[in-house]
């Protein structure tokens, strides 16, 4: 009779050492889960090639020369000097004129061959900074001297 007892008393050990190893693994997968989000890498900013000219009248042209591509909406102008800053963006600000390549099927990307023109309603003094950024990233940054970029 003892050694029935014995085997019945073995088998709770087992089924409890199971259940053990079950409730482990549980807490090990929901602390691994709980931090995998540090370990992920962050969203890149992009990086373009930019070329900026001017004329006379003061209109400033960003031509996107290579790298990656940005949605029109997200990027912002900047021009500023020692006594006023002017933006400029996409939607709602008048001046803000995008030229898309006439290649790329999405009219929404800045993207290769495609430009940026500001329009200014007077001609630059020549020492204006010129700022292409959008809300993570500057993607150029450019000093007009002279008249000239």
């Amino acid at each position: 009779m003892r050694q029935k007892n014995s085997s019945r008393n073995q088998a709770v050990s087992e089924v409890v050492g199971e259940m053990l190893m079950i409730g482990l693994v549980l807490i090990l997968a929901a602390v691994f889960t709980s931090q995998l989000p540090n370990y992920l890498p962050s969203e890149r900013s992009p990086t373009v090639t930019i070329m900026m000219s001017n004329d006379t009248l003061g209109n400033v042209t960003l031509w996107h020369k290579g790298g990656d591509w940005v949605k029109v909406d997200t990027l912002k102008v900047i021009i500023s000097n020692q006594t006023h800053t002017t933006t400029f963006t996409y939607s709602g600000t008048p001046g803000f004129i995008f030229v898309p390549d006439p290649t790329e099927p999405d009219s929404s990307v800045f993207d290769l061959g495609g430009n940026v023109t500001i329009i200014s309603n007077a001609p630059l003094a020549g020492d204006e900074k010129i700022v292409l950024a959008t809300d993570r990233a500057v993607l150029f940054s450019g000093v007009i001297s002279g008249g000239q970029p």
